[in-house]
Formats: C-alpha cells, sequence, structure tokens
C-alpha cells in the first residue's frame, strides 16, 4: 500500500492525450515498472506444479493477457466498475505465498477456482470499505504485510540457490548467477535514473538472463516449439472447490482490497492533491475483484492493481488514461505472440529467484513502512510480536500442525490467516486503540 503525500508536476492530466510516440515511450515506462511483478507467479508456479513447456508459455500468455484486459476494466470502466484512473493492474505478487501453498496441496485448478470465489467477495466488499478501514488500520495491515513478506523468503532463497536446476541446490554457478542479477540491481538503485530504480528488477532480469546465456543455462526448446501466433484459452485447468483453499483466498482478498484502495488514494494524492471520490473507490475494488475473477477463468492468478507504478507517475508527470490504455494494449498484443511468453519462460531459476528474493524482502519492508506511518507503542509491538510471530512460527514449523485436521493445518500453516486473525483480535480488545 502506497504512502505518497507530496504532489507530483503534472504535464499531462487524466483526459489529455500525449501525441502517440510519447505516449508509446511512457506507455512502455509504465510496463516496464510491473513486468517483472507481473509474470513472477505464474513462473514460480510452473516450477512448483511441474507443468511443461507448454502449459508454462500458456500461463504466462494468460498473464499478459489478462493485465491488460484488467487495467483497461480499471482505466475505462464498465458501468459502476473501475476507478476511471490510470491505474496499471496485473498478477499481484502479495498472492504468491498463497498461491504456492494452495497449488502445492491441491494443484492449479484448486487454485484458479478459489481465486474466481475470491474475486465475487472482494466485490462485494467494495460496499463495506469504511467498516474495513476501521478494521483494517495501518498496524494491522502492515502486520499482514510484513507476514507475506517474511514467508516469502525461503521461496526466494531456494530459488536464488537453484533448488530445481540440474546443478542442484546450492551450486556455486546458481549462486554466481542470482549474486550477479542482485548486484545489478544495486547498482541501477545507486543511478541518478529514477527510471533506471524503477525497472531495476527488471533490468537484473535481463542481465542475469543474458548471462546465463553465455553460462550455456538456458534451454531454448520450448521457444522453437511454440508457435508465433496463437491466443490464449479458457478453464484450461479443471476447477475445484477445496474449503481450506477458498478460505486463504479470502483472507488475502480482504487484505488486497485495503491494499487497493491505499494505491487509488496514493495515485489521487500525487496527482491531484486530493483523496478518491467513494465512487473511484468503490469501481476501483469491483474492478479488482470481478478483474480477478475473470482472470481465473482465463488460468491467470489475482490481479490487483501496482504500488509501483504510482512512482512511474510521480516520475513522469503523465497522468493520462490514454496512456495507460496504450499500454493496456501493448500487453494484449504482448499475449497473443505465444514465443514471447516463451522467452519468459526460459528465464532460469536462479535469475528469477535473485531478483524475487529483493522483492520478497521489500514486500516485508512495505509493512514496516504502513506501520510507522503512525507512532508505535508498547501496545503495538505487543500485537506485533505475538501476531508474527505464531504466523511465521507456524509457517516455518509446519509440524506443529501436524495432528491437525487437514484444512485447519492448511489454514493456520500459510502465516497470513493466524497472523491477521491475531493482529485484528488483538487490537480491537486490547486498550490504547486508536480512534
Amino acid at each position: 500500500m502506497a504512502q505518497e503525500k507530496k504532489k507530483a508536476d503534472i504535464i499531462y492530466n487524466i483526459h489529455d492525450k500525449p501525441p502517440l510516440g510519447p505516449g508509446i515511450v511512457y506507455a512502455l515506462q509504465h510496463i516496464l515498472a510491473m513486468f517483472s511483478g507481473n509474470v513472477t507467479v505464474p513462473l514460480l508456479v510452473v516450477g512448483i506444479a511441474g507443468l511443461s513447456s507448454a502449459e508454462g508459455t500458456l500461463l504466462i500468455q494468460c498473464a499478459l493477457l489478462m493485465a491488460g484486459v484488467v487495467t483497461l476494466l480499471q482505466v475505462v470502466g464498465l458501468g459502476p466498475v473501475g476507478a476511471r484512473l490510470p491505474v496499471v493492474m496485473g498478477t499481484s505478487n502479495g498472492f504468491l505465498s498463497t498461491v504456492s501453498l494452495i497449488t502445492t496441496q491441491y494443484g492449479i485448478g484448486a487454485c484458479l477456482g478459489a481465486s474466481f470465489i475470491g474475486g465475487l467477495f472482494e466485490s462485494v466488499l467494495g460496499s463495506f470499505l469504511k467498516k474495513l478501514k476501521r478494521i483494517f488500520t495501518p498496524l494491522v495491515s502492515g502486520i499482514v504485510v510484513m507476514t507475506i513478506g517474511l514467508t516469502l523468503i525461503p521461496t526466494g532463497v531456494k530459488a536464488a540457490a537453484g533448488s530445481s536446476t540440474e546443478a542442484g541446490l546450492g551450486a556455486p554457478v546458481n549462486l554466481v548467477l542470482s549474486g550477479i542479477v542482485i548486484v545489478t540491481i544495486i547498482i541501477c538503485n545507486c543511478m541518478n535514473s529514477k527510471m533506471l530504480k524503477s525497472a531495476s528488477i527488471l533490468v537484473g532480469i535481463v542481465v542475469g538472463y543474458i548471462v546465463a546465456v553465455f553460462m550455456r543455462m538456458v534451454d531454448f526448446t520450448s521457444v522453437s516449439e511454440a508457435s508465433w501466433l496463437g491466443l490464449p484459452g479458457i478453464l484450461h485447468w479443471k476447477w475445484e472447490f477445496q474449503p481450506a483453499a477458498i478460505i486463504i483466498m479470502l483472507f488475502m482478498y480482504l487484505a488486497t482490497t485495503i491494499e487497493t484502495v491505499g494505491d487509488i488514494s496514493a495515485l489521487t494524492i500525487v496527482a491531484e492533491d486530493r483523496q478518491p471520490t467513494p465512487e473511484e473507490s468503490r469501481g476501483a475494488v469491483l474492478a479488482d475483484g470481478l478483474g480477478s475473477s475473470l482472470a481465473a477463468i482465463f488460468n491467470a492468478f489475482p490481479n490487483t492493481s501496482y504500488t509501483q507504478n504510482i512512482g512511474v507517475v510521480n516520475l513522469t508527470g503523465v497522468f493520462s488514461n490514454y496512456v495507460v490504455t496504450l499500454g493496456a494494449g501493448i500487453l494484449v498484443l504482448f499475449s497473443i505472440f505465444p514465443k514471447v511468453a516463451a522467452v519468459i519462460l526460459c528465464v532460469p531459476q536462479p535469475v528469477l529467484g535473485g531478483a524475487t528474493l529483493i522483492t520478497f524482502v521489500m514486500v516485508f519492508i512495505s509493512g514496516i513502512e504502513l506501520i510507522r506511518s503512525a507512532e508505535i507503542t508498547s501496545r503495538d509491538m505487543l500485537v506485533m510480536a505475538i501476531s508474527i510471530g505464531i504466523g511465521v512460527g507456524f509457517n516455518l514449523v509446519p509440524d506443529v500442525m501436524g495432528q491437525m485436521p487437514k484444512t485447519v493445518s492448511i489454514c493456520m500453516t500459510s502465516g497470513v490467516i493466524p497472523a491477521s486473525i491475531l493482529a485484528i483480535f488483538l487490537d480491537l480488545v486490547l486498550p490504547g486503540r486508536r480512534k
């Protein structure tokens, strides 16, 4: 959730249309900022589920297609759906731990089924935003985000060390490759270019990818097998509706509802020095929820707003729906070329792992920033200690729940569910709660 406060110097306002050439450049900047995040979840799921190259290519195509379609739904709108603001949508890394857990336990079909239900649930939540804000205080929201980041770090470390590569977990070649990615990200962030900083994760992946090619660690078989043109299909995997999977997913959709409202607020403050209208907030949440349900039909994982693209607005001064619409069109265009998706699929695990490890730690730090938005008291620290300690503890030592029913065990070892429940409960009942 973003916490932007400074109004940007706007060059193009919401209804302005820059010339096509500069408009495409501005649109590509938005794509650069969100691209690595959008493909991270499907890339990691390919490894978790052991999918074939054809199925992996399909997942990437669907992620690109739905990022474009849901962005259009958010920007252009359809009835009450959509904020009609330049908000970029895409597959959310916040759902990565949930998607990984459900896919590991029940398969992709159960994950997509739960995501569909969760999207409808979020759409309903759009009518209760004021009540949700009272429950999801900065303290609770921060604990949820911190827990997500902490539970993802082991996944990032294993990927960076090449757990699924032929060389094996911790092979020197894997560590060197992921190290190159991390160093590249550090260098980009030390540069004076704000655009380079915003695209540092993508630059790190590209550099790591190129190095991996020279190290002969990339197999382009899937690229040669992929066709040049092809539309992603729907319902490739048979859906299942597992109670535990749905419960876990609902908690994540609850958290992402608040995050989306925060992103919309940050965007309007940065660009127009105002809070969003109730219609804009509700429309954004409706697009978030219904877009995610639509994404599930097209074999894509939950979509939500991208906080980093608010930084792009601040950087470029372009608050234009037209520009983001162009970006959405480019994503849709990419999705009909399976070879593009296949090239993305070939990213070696240590390359992706090096980038995602940094991303996951940044998720944790974002949670800290949320909590720091208000003065931290000893009461807040107690809530944090109990919620994060038990939530992350159960996730790291799942055997603690080994004698519980399977549904209970999966929910409690997810990390985010016990942490969320405890944070909400303790924040409500302990004395000294902020009004």
